[in-house]
């Protein structure tokens, strides 16, 4: 029984060692000045990490050239004499909108996160994801209802919800009209 007590503590110890040579060290100090010198480091050790993960990740796109992101046609929208610009990816469903165009779209609210007008012709789906997760500013379709979805606010990973591109424009304006409006979807020159 001693033995297995004396076993156990044996490892916390050495996790805790192991715990504490990980971390590191910060100069002790005193007062307010100290705190806020403890965080700067600690915030700056973050920002080194995210900016590290940040540049990984900038290096895996620009290595994968079918990327949708990377690659993609112009396009503006058209509201009221006022241009947002954006770009439609290099996928089937993108590129079968830009063929359409120009289109002039009718636009209502929906859960005051995104603008959607209905289209009248089917958009070629297939490889395309079964869901994505859209930001601000993402040009969607939504699959079962066949419409066009501008995101002025963030939302969660959608079923049926296809990426077609990105406005580049502040949102402010989309996200502020409280009723529905026109808007001409077109090729940018």
């Amino acid at each position: 029984m001693k033995k297995d007590v004396f076993i156990v503590l044996s490892v916390l110890l050495c996790f805790s060692l192991a715990a504490c040579t990980a971390q590191q060290a910060v100069p002790p100090a005193s007062g307010q000045n100290s705190r806020q010198e403890q965080s700067d480091i600690q915030n700056g050790t973050n920002r080194s990490e995210n900016q590290s993960a940040n540049s990984q990740a900038t290096d895996l796109l620009s290595r994968n050239s079918e990327t949708p992101e990377t690659e993609g046609q112009k396009v503006k929208l058209t509201i009221n004499g006022r241009e947002f610009d954006g770009t439609l990816y290099d996928t089937p469903a993108a590129n079968a909108l830009y063929d359409m165009l120009p289109l002039e779209l009718n636009f209502k609210d929906f859960n005051g996160i995104e603008k959607i007008a209905f289209m009248e012709k089917d958009f070629p789906t297939e490889g395309e994801p079964d869901e994505f997760d859209p930001d601000v500013g993402d040009l969607c379709l939504y699959v079962p209802w066949g419409n066009l979805s501008i995101f002025y606010k963030d939302f969660r990973s959608s079923n049926g919800l296809i990426s077609l591109g990105h406005l580049n424009s502040d949102m402010d304006l989309i996200a502020a009209m409280d009723h529905d409006f026109s808007a001409v979807l077109d090729r940018a020159e």
